[in-house]
């Protein structure tokens, strides 16, 4: 071996002596890697079609899926599936049968993934994976079950998985060369068989023996010598640069989750605010189902055991209230901004509170991305315990056990729906329609929720006859959520009637005090202001006297609360300090209760009709909530601002009600139209039911993570579980492909 000049120069040169080593580790990983490279290349061979393959296709958006499902639908309808195998063509032979069926099997046993097969003559013109999402979402199928439809005629299929499948790109893409290649060569039972040991193999990490070989190889020698040469060389020049690095990348990673800013940023600002809308929406969903949930298994298992859910389901809250905080200042700012360009001047002092500087394009931009992470962050604090709560419900073990407390539980309820509509009846006698708007077509809400409760249990236990345990559960929850549902309608009725009565009652005490505070004010000589409040009070001691019969009692006491709190401001300097705090105490104690009530109702009004109602209600009522609190936070320590706090809770609550009232009954108009068009009926129980109530999918019409609308009926299948809202909600557009012998068709 002839040496270099070189090396003779620099033979006691450490470094040099250290880079001789490198070049022959460095060889050896090229070896390994060249190995290992070489198997993965060679497998891929092997299952590559010879045609070129079309790329995986993208993610649609909750519309455009919306679009092509409702063009689609009417001509190959999605089906619910019963088994695990379904061949409406007759393409299995019984051998074939038996072989799909075992490959089937050993995914199930050997993974957490359960793949379904449906073998259909023709897709009749529908895009393959909008057939294959639509009947996945109508079975109900998990976040680990995935559904291979393949149309024997057309030659084509579609792959439908989960929007949280635990399977990466690269990995649906074996699986899709896998199905394209029997296929293309009519070779139907492979079609599922090789799918299911590729999903095996990608379920359980398996992998080519010599690749692990190679791999492994290869890093154990450049491992070996990259920390040689560190800890010779580089550690000690390198750490006290690198140790205030990593302190900010922990700090980074203690941030909110969710999509990286840089995947918003090409997005256009109309769009971004559309994505958190609709983003706000979905969590709040999966919040508002999360409580529903943790109040079932409270009821089975007792409050230790859900304690810890308890805890991160307050955590998500919190991030959740955030956002819609932040939610609010933007909605805000472009109020204001469409207020100073219409010159018109606040209305109020609590509106001009409220004013905020016009924000550019790119302060909004930050914040709607703000609000996405935050959104996100929640879902990822649900999603990570959503294993843990299925199983500490059992619910696939516990399935004929909730189906039977359901069907105990329903005539009880059902019953009730006769008394409530009495109970309506004489609320109609005595208030105006405009105070019984909330709740007066709450009896035929829970009827509808009823009827869908009792066919979700015959649904789910024709499921657990034919042995489709995860269908099962969807259909039990379904049922429960359903039946929870129509108990909180019947119980707002109830409790609507108890609150008119009551404010009723009071009518008179704050009529008398307000005539005391106007008597007071005629007393007082030469001050404008206190003038002015009186004469406003006068007037509306006016207005509730003259509708006081057969008039809203609430609006009365409202009416009378405000008029009351202007006048104790104008005479705030004619009275001492400990007069002023304790008339701001009664006033506020009046006033928290008037708006807890107001936000009961809101809230149960929203969680009823989740299907429908959007982020702008959602958002007010947020809002309200946290003045609420805020209020009684001050409550002890300063009543006067404490009652602002609370007036402009009741404002907003009363805002967030008529939002939301507007958006439910855009959604029954616009569910009426579509149904008079097609000639159906649109009152059924799947639209006026579960689908307000947003617990049931409708395949044609699904709102995304990206899209929410509020004139248009959506929600999650089966009322979904505890967990951040993504499953069920959307299955993720799967692979397509189309192969056909030549010529083509």
């Amino acid at each position: 071996m002839i040496e270099s000049p070189a090396r003779h120069e620099h033979q006691h040169d450490p470094s040099t002596r250290a880079s001789g080593g490198w070049a022959i580790v460095a060889f050896a990983g090229l070896v390994g890697v060249v190995l290992a490279a070489t198997s993965q290349a060679a497998n891929a061979t092997v299952s590559m079609p010879s045609d070129p393959m079309p790329s995986v296709s993208p993610r649609l958006s909750a519309a455009t899926q919306a679009q092509l499902m409702s063009d689609v639908l009417p001509a190959s309808p999605p089906i619910t599936l019963t088994d695990q195998v379904t061949d409406d063509a007759g393409a299995l032979s019984d051998a074939e049968r038996q072989d799909v069926d075992a490959a089937l099997d050993r995914l199930a046993e050997e993974s957490d993934l359960r793949m379904f097969v449906v073998y259909i003559e023709s897709f009749d013109g529908t895009e393959p994976v909008d057939w294959a999402n639509a009947s996945a979402n109508q079975s109900g199928l998990g976040p680990d079950d995935l559904l291979l439809a393949v149309a024997t005629v057309d030659h084509e299929f579609g792959l439908s998985v989960d929007t949280n499948v635990p399977l990466t790109t690269a990995q649906l893409r074996s699986i899709d060369r896998a199905v394209a290649s029997a296929v293309e060569d009519e070779r139907w039972a492979p079609a599922a068989t090789d799918a299911a040991d590729a999903v095996r193999r990608a379920g359980t990490g398996a992998t080519d023996p010599l690749l692990v070989a190679g791999v492994a190889v290869a890093g154990a020698l450049v491992l070996a010598a990259l920390g040689y040469v560190l800890w010779r060389f580089a550690l000690p020049r390198a750490l006290p640069r690198a140790l205030p690095r990593l302190t900010r990348l922990t700090d980074r990673s203690t941030t909110a989750g969710g999509p990286v800013p840089d995947e918003l940023a090409d997005l256009p600002l109309p769009e971004l605010d559309e994505r958190a809308s609709g983003t706000l929406v979905r969590i709040d969903d999966a919040l508002k189902t999360c409580e529903q949930e943790l109040g079932f298994a409270r009821a089975e298992l007792g409050a230790d055991a859900t304690r810890d859910f308890e805890l991160i389901l307050a955590r998500a809250a919190a991030d959740v209230r955030q956002a819609f905080a932040i939610r609010q200042e933007l909605d805000v700012a472009t109020q204001t901004a469409d207020t100073q360009a219409d010159g018109a001047p606040p209305a109020d002092d609590h509106e001009a509170d409220e004013y905020r500087p016009v924000l550019g394009d790119a302060e909004r931009r930050a914040r709607l991305t703000r609000v996405i992470a935050l959104c996100e962050s929640a879902a990822d604090t649900l999603d990570a315990r959503t294993r843990a709560f299925d199983d500490l419900r059992r619910l696939q073990q516990r399935t004929p056990e909730l189906l039977a407390d359901v069907v105990a539980r329903e005539p009880e309820v059902t019953d009730r729906v006769a008394a409530t509509r009495a109970t309506l009846e004489r609320l109609a006698g005595r208030y105006p329609a405009e105070a019984l708007a909330m709740v007066s077509g709450n009896p035929e809400q829970a009827e509808l929720l009823l009827v869908n409760a009792k066919a979700a249990v015959s649904a789910g236990r024709s499921a657990l006859e034919a042995g489709q345990k995860a269908v099962a559960v969807a259909h039990a929850r379904g049922a429960q959520n359903a039946l929870g549902q129509a108990v909180v309608l019947l119980d707002a009725v109830d409790a609507t009637a108890a609150h008119l009565d009551r404010a009723a009652g009071r009518l008179d005490k704050a009529i008398a005090s307000l005539t005391q505070d106007v008597v007071a004010a005629r007393t007082v000589e030469g001050d404008f202001r206190v003038t002015l409040a009186r004469t406003a009070a006068q007037a509306s001691l006016k207005h509730v006297e003259v509708t006081r019969e057969g008039g809203d009692p609430l609006a009365g006491l409202q009416r009378i609360a405000a008029a009351e709190a202007a006048l104790d401001a104008a005479l705030a300097g004619t009275r001492d300090f400990t007069e002023v705090a304790a008339r701001a105490s009664a006033l506020l104690r009046d006033t928290l209760g008037r708006v807890e009530e107001q936000l009961r109702q809101t809230a149960d009004f929203v969680a009823t009709r989740r299907g429908a109602v959007g982020s702008p209600a959602r958002t007010r009522l947020a809002e309200a909530t946290r003045l609420a609190d805020a209020a009684r936070s001050l409550q002890p320590a300063d009543p006067a601002a404490a009652l602002g706090e609370a007036q402009r809770a009741s404002k907003l609550v009363q805002e967030a009600a008529r939002l939301a009232r507007a958006d439910a009954d855009a959604a029954v108009i616009a569910a009426q139209a579509k149904a008079d068009a097609n000639g159906s009926d649109a009152n059924g129980p799947i639209t006026g039911g579960m689908m307000l109530g947003g617990i049931l999918l409708d395949p044609k019409v699904v709102r995304s993570r990206r899209h929410a609308a509020t004139a248009r009926i959506g929600g999650g299948f089966g009322g979904g579980g505890f967990g951040g809202g993504r499953p069920g909600t959307l299955r993720r557009l799967g692979t397509v492909r189309a192969w056909w012998p030549t010529p083509a068709r």
